[in-house]
């Protein structure tokens, strides 16, 4: 009776074993299966000083001409990178969209046909905070201050409005404009700017901004300028001393 006991026993724990994960078990596998925090920028890029002609065809909506991604950091607020929202493209991207390399651009960003409105940027780690009129419940996220080379991590980009999954590892710290980025080998592409980066745990790394192609290695801008950026905005007014008398 005993052998029986024990021979259920370890037929118990190899089925556990070999049981495949739920989502409660792996969270990359619950955050990649969620909807909606990973949206869709669709950008429209135009002249900021137009000629007439310009600015008559600027009244014939042609949609978008650019995409990037963004994702929900609370309600009504969405993370990107700040090149997304500011219009300073390289000479390349401006010959793409038709514009000459002397050209300054304004663009305006929106969500499901809404637009977006910049609140809050940190230029040197290019991230931008926007005011969305998606608004629904969400979890307070997790961030990775630090990484280990060789790390796992995976990203979630939204750039057309369909999701795309791509996983790479950690390659370590990466100097740009003297600002400290992480680099990692992930296979990227247009429209992937404002991406968030994840580790397995789920925990925000941080958000995608750029690419080394002499190196094939994507930019990273750390998760903890990102939690940073969102602290500084939540904060309260901080009120001025009042005048010596």
């Amino acid at each position: 009776m005993k052998r029986i006991i024990c021979g259920f026993a370890v037929a118990l724990v190899l089925v556990s074993a070999l049981a495949p994960k739920t989502a409660a078990d792996d969270p990359a596998a619950a955050i990649i299966k969620q909807d909606g925090y990973t949206v869709t920028l669709d950008l429209k890029f135009t002249k900021k000083k137009p000629n007439a002609l310009q600015r008559f065809v600027s009244f014939l909506d042609y949609g978008p001409n650019g995409h990037a991604t963004g994702f929900l950091v609370g309600d009504g607020l969405v993370m990107t990178a700040y090149h997304v929202v500011s219009g300073d493209l390289s000479v390349s991207k401006k010959s793409q969209l038709g514009f000459a390399a002397s050209d300054e651009l304004a663009v305006r960003a929106y969500v499901n046909g809404c637009e977006a409105s910049v609140l809050k940027i940190d230029e040197n780690a290019d991230l931008a905070l926007l005011r969305v009129c998606q608004s629904r419940k969400h979890k307070a996220i997790a961030f990775q201050p630090n990484l280990s080379e060789n790390e796992k991590l995976f990203l979630i980009a939204k750039p057309f409005g369909d999701k795309m999954v791509r996983h790479g590892v950690f390659s370590g710290p990466y100097m740009f404009k003297g600002i400290q980025y992480w680099a990692a080998k992930l296979d990227v592409r247009d429209g992937y700017s404002g991406t968030p980066v994840y580790n397995d745990n789920a925990e925000l790394v941080g958000v995608f901004t750029g690419y080394d192609w002499s190196k094939k290695l994507a930019l990273i801008s750390p998760g903890a300028r990102a939690q940073k950026l969102i602290e500084d905005y939540n904060a309260p007014p901080t009120t001025p001393p009042p005048p010596q008398p």
